[in-house]
């Protein structure tokens, strides 16, 4: 989805790198990437210099995560995992991240609380967690279908229009990423689903207070999308 994924890699390392040293100081090194997908985040913030083990649900995501890892001559410990029971040692860690609108992909805003109790279990006091995420608005009546362009990509030497496709039913929503031929060769398209819940940030900013974690904070204008952090006290 990205047009050019290696300069996102590192724009978000940076980006990431920047909000770790500002909240929890340049000694914050150790991070669980809880939803580390292919490796975006964690691979930027490895290069970076930071230490990072990264959880995913899915395996296929852990597997190229890993791979792309090994590609850069870096190391990349990878757990296939659900973010509501991580398999990581209580304050094993200084910072949890938790990127790209990954929580709301989880059905109840219960569900999302759970998840950041098994982000302020992980992490040590003192250090903290930092969650981005869409900033939704009022869902739309159930049943409107938006169409959601990012325009052509361009991979293995072809062209690629690529869009969402968001179906609304009621606060949750159906998406596709539609990726097909720009050039209408013979090659079929690939349509990958998904679903997410439409919650507000304000909202998932009072579970992580209510999960626990302290001086919870929104910051736009520093990652691609809004981002919380919020701090475990200290015993």
């Amino acid at each position: 989805m990205y047009e050019n994924w290696e300069a996102s890699v590192a724009r978000h390392g940076t980006a990431l790198a920047s909000l770790i040293d500002e909240h929890w100081g340049t000694g914050a090194r150790t991070v669980l990437d809880a939803a580390v997908g292919i490796g975006t985040q964690a691979l930027g913030l490895l290069a970076l210099g930071f230490r990072v083990m990264g959880s995913d649900l899915s395996p296929v995501a852990v597997q190229r995560a890993r791979r792309e890892a090994v590609a850069r001559q870096l190391f990349l410990p990878c757990l296939v995992a659900d973010f509501r029971a991580l398999p990581v040692r209580t304050a094993s860690v200084d910072v949890v991240i938790v990127c790209d609108n990954a929580l709301p992909h989880l059905e109840t805003p219960r569900e999302i609380e759970t998840a950041l109790g098994e982000c302020l279990r992980c992490v040590r006091p003192g250090g903290g967690c930092l969650v981005s995420m869409r900033d939704y608005g009022s869902p739309p009546s159930p049943g409107t279908v938006e169409v959601r362009p990012y325009g052509d990509r361009s991979w293995g030497g072809r062209r690629y229009h690529v869009r969402q496709v968001w179906s609304w039913r009621g606060p949750r929503y159906d998406v596709s990423f539609e990726i097909h031929p720009s050039d209408g060769g013979e090659q079929s398209g690939v349509v990958v689903k998904s679903s997410y819940l439409a919650i507000p940030v304000a909202e998932v900013a009072e579970l992580m207070e209510t999960a626990g974690f302290r001086g919870v904070r929104r910051l736009d204008g520093r990652f691609f999308q809004p981002v919380l952090v919020g701090t475990r006290p200290a015993d």
